[in-house]
Parts: structure tokens; C-alpha cells; sequence
């Protein structure tokens, strides 16, 4: 699990300083072990979010959590006109994303709403540069990038990298640079964009994260759910 928790939700917090809507895009090949980290991710955030909107018919006649419909939710996805889920492998909640959604003791409010209709979540896959119109049409104020990226960190690392600096480093697994996805984003329009990287341990076929980065993508995805929520 990534050691600079703390460090990483400031620099999350700069980044979503005066914050219109955020778009948050996830890079991955999901039959390539770590390398499914980003699509992973974005799964489990289209999760929380359509649980919360749901928040009414997700409780039984005593008020809490049902379980029987978050565990539903795996074969249950559907488009809503404010929220963009390619979703390739319909991941159920995992247990422990599961007990974080009933921590929160979730009480639906307009400013939660409001944040998360303002939330857009793209699946990229391993061909992001394909949903570059998308982006343009949901026109974001902030972007941020998900993927397993090769830093030479110890594996689980998470590390923030603005948008200056990847146009002069490779960082991403993939063929297709990160550089050149950005710069395509930017003719038309100067976005705000950070991209977030974790150290990948096992990129070989399989559809299952290795324990430690999956350990650091739930803790990323908690922290970038609260960050929605401004909780």
C-alpha cells in the first residue's frame, strides 16, 4: 500500500482547487493483470456513485444498507445521461469497498448530488485515445488520468505527475503515449489535468489484480470517492 497517503490527498486537493466538474479517465488492459488497475478503478467509483443516487432504494424498511442490491449491481449497470461507464468487466463491489460505502452512513444530500451529476467516469481500456471526443462532449474543467505506470517505485506506489512533466517522460505502460493523448485533449481547450500512477507488480495475463495493488487502487478509490464528495 502506497506510504504517502497524506501527500497524495493535498496534492489531490490543489489540483481540485475551484473545481467545476471533473472527469476521471481510466487507463488499462484488464486481461494484463496490474495493468487492469485504471479500468479496476473506474468500475468500482461507477459503483459507489450509482449506489449513492440510489441511496433511497438501496435501504430496507429499517433504514439501513440492503445488501441484496449492492450485490446486485455487478449485472446492473446503466447509462445515465450524467455518468460515462464503459465498463468491460462489470466488478462487483469488492468487501472491502463494501464496508467503506456503509461507513460512510450515507445521507443523501443536494451537495452530494450535485458533486457526483458534475462526476464523469470513462473506462478507456487500453485505447483512451478513442474516447477523446467523449471527453470534449462532457468539456470537464479538471481531468484526471489512471494508470499502472513504470516509475522503478516499489510496487503499489502511488505517485502524482501534473501535465507538464509527462509530456517529457514515458511513464505509461502503453504504446500509445500519455504525451500525445494530452496534447490532442489541448487544441481545442486548455485543460486541467493530473495524472495518478501506481507501480504495477505482475503484468502478465490474468484478470485479477496482485494483492498489494489492489490494496493501493481501494485506497485510491476511497480517497477520490471522499474527494467527490467533499467529505
Amino acid at each position: 500500500m502506497s506510504k504517502n497517503c497524506e501527500k497524495i490527498s493535498k496534492e489531490i486537493d490543489l489540483f481540485l482547487e475551484n473545481s467545476d466538474s471533473l472527469l476521471i479517465l481510466g487507463i488499462g488492459n484488464d486481461i494484463r493483470g496490474d495493468d487492469g488497475l485504471g479500468p479496476y478503478i473506474i468500475n468500482q467509483l461507477s459503483i459507489l456513485k450509482e449506489n449513492i443516487l440510489n441511496n433511497l432504494n438501496s435501504k430496507d424498511n429499517n433504514g439501513k444498507n440492503n445488501p441484496d442490491f449492492l450485490n446486485n449491481q455487478d449485472n446492473d449497470f446503466e447509462f445515465f445521461d450524467n455518468v460515462i461507464d464503459i465498463n468491460t468487466g462489470n466488478t462487483p463491489l469488492n468487501e472491502g469497498l463494501y464496508s467503506y460505502f456503509n461507513e460512510l452512513n450515507v445521507d443523501v444530500n443536494e451537495s452530494w448530488i450535485e458533486r457526483l451529476e458534475k462526476t464523469f467516469l470513462i473506462n478507456g481500456g487500453s485505447v483512451p485515445e478513442n474516447f477523446t471526443g467523449l471527453i470534449k462532449k462532457c468539456d470537464p474543467s479538471h481531468i484526471i488520468l489512471i494508470d499502472a505506470s513504470l516509475m522503478n517505485k516499489e510496487a503499489g506506489e502511488i505517485n502524482i505527475v501534473n501535465k507538464d512533466n509527462i509530456v517529457d517522460i514515458s511513464i505509461s505502460t502503453h504504446s500509445m503515449s500519455l504525451a500525445y493523448l494530452i496534447k490532442y485533449l489541448q487544441l481545442e481547450k486548455e485543460y486541467n489535468i493530473l495524472f495518478i500512477g501506481i507501480e504495477p507488480e505482475i503484468m502478465e495475463l490474468s484478470f485479477e489484480l496482485s494483492p498489494k495493488i489492489k490494496d493501493s487502487s481501494d485506497m485510491l478509490i476511497k480517497l477520490l470517492f471522499n474527494k467527490i464528495l467533499g467529505v
